[in-house]
């Protein structure tokens, strides 16, 4: 393997085949902490057996989009990282995450993204798509509606964003995000 890169293990030491883990040193890259439930798919993506690891096509098309105009890099801070099955079926999707944001049971996503960030100080830009704001208050978020998934808008903003065109992100209001905050507070982050 070249670029200052090596192979991502896995849970349990399995090898994530041709992911791609950051080394520290490497050259400055751009980050996407990416949730899946409610940003690759939503309520409208069709599961007629009710499967739960799905992905929309189309929604997965325009993330890919964003990978190839900004050439970040994926790291995944979905709950489907805590299951084989789930870092199976982001594979299966094609999905093309390099590596996971630490398990860190009973605290909120935030300390678990600046943990992967503090042992990736190569990182120059980063921002997270998650459909819930799990105390993101601080982070660049671009929060999609669970209804809807990615859209064209926040994927134009994440764009925009991460190739430095802009330092805005796109989240809820302030009421949604409060009330969010309190949930996973109370159960943990479901999606």
């Amino acid at each position: 393997m070249t670029g200052g890169q090596r192979g991502l293990r896995g849970p349990a030491g399995r090898d994530n085949g041709p992911t791609r883990k950051l080394r520290k040193g490497a050259h400055a890259v751009k980050v996407i902490f990416l949730d899946i439930d409610g940003v690759l798919n939503c309520k409208q993506t069709p599961n007629p057996r009710k499967f739960p690891y799905i992905v929309d096509p189309k929604l997965l098309k325009r993330f890919k989009r964003i990978i190839d105009r900004t050439r970040a890099k994926i790291v995944l801070s979905s709950t489907w990282r805590y299951d084989p099955a789930g870092i199976f079926s982001a594979k299966h999707w094609g999905i093309p995450f390099m590596d996971v944001i630490p398990d860190m049971p009973k605290r909120p996503r935030r300390d678990e993204i600046l943990a992967w960030l503090r042992d990736h100080p190569n990182v120059k830009r980063f921002a997270v798509i998650d459909d819930e704001d799990d105390e993101l208050d601080d982070l660049p978020l671009f929060q999609p509606s669970p209804g809807s998934g990615l859209t064209d808008e926040i994927a134009k903003g994440v764009t925009n964003y991460l190739n430095g065109k802009t330092d805005e992100d796109m989240r809820s209001n302030v009421v949604a995000r409060v009330f969010q905050n309190i949930q996973s507070a109370l159960k943990g982050h479901e999606g």
